[in-house]
């Protein structure tokens, strides 16, 4: 990552990707949280997981919400290379 760090994150819809399209096309380093990152799993264990079937429409939505996590150690070593001076993480998760 870089010497500085920003977190560009909000609803689902609001823009993240298309802020994030727009940074990396002038030069800056982005990491693409939501595309890049995330993944269903335990934000507890950090565990991958598979969404229960049966669920209702809205029940599903909620359970992806709460367990869209990304890998704590893999953004532990992304955050230690500070070779940019600047990098943009686009995205959100529960962890």
């Amino acid at each position: 990552m870089g010497e500085r760090n920003y977190l560009i994150e909000g609803l689902s819809g609001s823009g993240k990707t298309t802020a994030a399209d727009e940074l990396g096309r002038r030069g800056y380093q982005v990491i693409h949280g939501d595309r890049v990152l995330a993944f269903t799993g335990d934000p507890e264990t950090g565990n991958p997981l598979d969404c229960p079937d049966g669920l209702r429409p809205m029940e599903r939505l909620e359970w992806l919400h709460k367990h869209w996590i990304w890998p704590v150690e893999r953004v532990k070593s992304q955050i230690a290379d500070q070779t940019q001076p600047v990098t943009f993480v686009c995205g959100g998760s529960r962890n």
